[in-house]
């Protein structure tokens, strides 16, 4: 606690940006009134904390605290603070994180829907719960499939809509599951070796370089082997793309339950908005192998086909995997029927995401803003593929079905030629 005040309370730029950080944090208790109007108040929103209690949990699993420079292994691992001692601080920065998010979520839910005491006393025991289980189930190393519980937590509270008694029950349940799971004799994932302390390093080198360039390619999942089809033509490499990383399809499925439970909970909401922005964030991973294709010019050469063709083939197997997703999400959410005419226009977005060039940084042009000067050339090609969404739901925006229609085949043809 010393370290962490000397650190962040010193009275530098960390001390104001926590100050801003907090002043916008409250803000929200201040403009009760407007996110009212704005969210709307329909379900019980217990479903909603527990679905994203499950989305939390979920991140936790790729364990990706679990790293260590190669040269702080080669030359600093004797020192006074060994490996598993940092790796184990790392853990618990990340899950306090996200447990303070959770409790800062709960009492704004809490605020906006007037929540009587039962209900917040059920959802303290339970995200207490769940964070016990998942930091006992992250401090080991990855099992088979037990990224089935927090799916199942997630389908079951969208299914259930539970009340605040058997909110208490799931809480009670999921502190004694974390009691079993909890094994002190059982070596933490801390004590993990060089060669997956490396690993972690290299994932992470990837990630915050894709972040602070703002290259998606570097975040883009890499492929794993698939069987069951032999590559013949641009559809089965498009295909072969989705299988290669079909591991991706649980965060898919939990996105979907998280949409609905956003449109039950926020009816206030465009429906459109919310369906395509869940949408495309499942969409993403899985169509990355046209991604990864695309950065490559000698890829493309080998495979034989033209740009125009590869983005072809993508688009079609792209379109079905959206058509399988919304079908599976229309009716549990109870949307309109109008938003199964943006089923091609996400695909298109997804196709237009991955076939973006290389980010240049020889010309940003600079726009000076109050907060700065702003990239805009930058900001442009980070921006490409959700911004023919962006256009594309502004124009479709009360129109009827036909001219929804048109809008939704332009996109398509724009994701197709440029």
């Amino acid at each position: 606690m010393t370290a962490f005040a000397r650190r962040w309370l010193s009275g530098d730029e960390r001390t104001l940006g926590v100050f801003l950080v907090v002043g916008v944090l409250t803000m929200a208790f201040f403009r009760l009134d407007e996110l009212r109007a704005e969210l709307g108040t329909g379900a019980d929103p217990l479903s909603l904390l527990l679905v994203i209690m499950s989305v939390t949990w979920w991140s936790l699993l790729p364990r990706s605290f679990v790293w260590r420079d190669p040269a702080d292994l080669t030359w600093r691992d004797f020192a006074v603070t060994d490996r598993a001692t940092i790796v184990s601080r790392r853990l618990v920065g990340h899950w306090l994180g996200r447990v303070l998010a959770l409790g800062y979520l709960l009492a704004v839910l809490a605020a906006v829907v007037a929540a009587p005491v039962a209900w917040v006393l059920a959802g303290v025991a339970s995200l207490a719960g769940a964070a016990f289980l998942a930091l006992a189930v992250v401090r080991t190393s990855p099992v088979r499939l037990e990224w089935v519980t927090p799916l199942a937590l997630a389908g079951a509270a969208v299914a259930v809509e539970p009340g605040p008694v058997a909110v208490f029950v799931l809480a009670a349940a999921l502190a004694v599951a974390g009691a079993i799971r909890f094994r002190p004799g059982v070596p933490p994932i801390a004590d993990a070796g060089r060669q997956k302390l490396v690993d972690g390093w290299r994932d992470r080198v990837l990630r915050v370089s894709g972040v602070q360039f703002m290259d998606l390619a570097l975040l883009l999942p890499a492929a794993r082997p698939a069987r069951g089809l032999r590559l013949s033509g641009g559809l089965a490499l498009a295909w072969l793309g989705v299988l290669g990383r079909a591991r991706h399809v649980p965060t898919a499925v939990l996105l979907a339950v998280a949409a609905v439970a956003v449109h039950r909970t926020f009816p206030a909401l465009p429906g459109v908005v919310v369906f395509t922005v869940f949408g495309y964030a499942s969409l993403v991973p899985l169509v990355a192998g046209l991604g990864e294709l695309w950065r490559s010019p000698g890829r493309r050469r080998w495979v034989g086909l033209g740009d125009v063709a590869l983005r072809w083939h993508h688009l079609v197997v792209a379109t079905a995997v959206a058509a399988v997703w919304a079908l599976a999400v229309w009716p549990a959410g109870g949307w309109e029927a109008n938003v199964l005419v943006t089923v091609p226009v996400l695909a298109a977005c997804v196709i237009r995401t991955m076939t973006r060039r290389p980010p240049t940084y020889d010309n940003l042009v600079p726009v000076d803003t109050p907060v700065g000067a702003l990239p805009v050339r930058l900001v442009l090609q980070t921006v490409r593929g959700p911004d023919l969404g962006v256009l594309a739901l502004a124009i479709m925006a009360g129109t009827p079905w036909w001219a929804a229609l048109l809008v939704a085949a332009a996109a398509v043809a724009v994701a197709l030629l440029r």
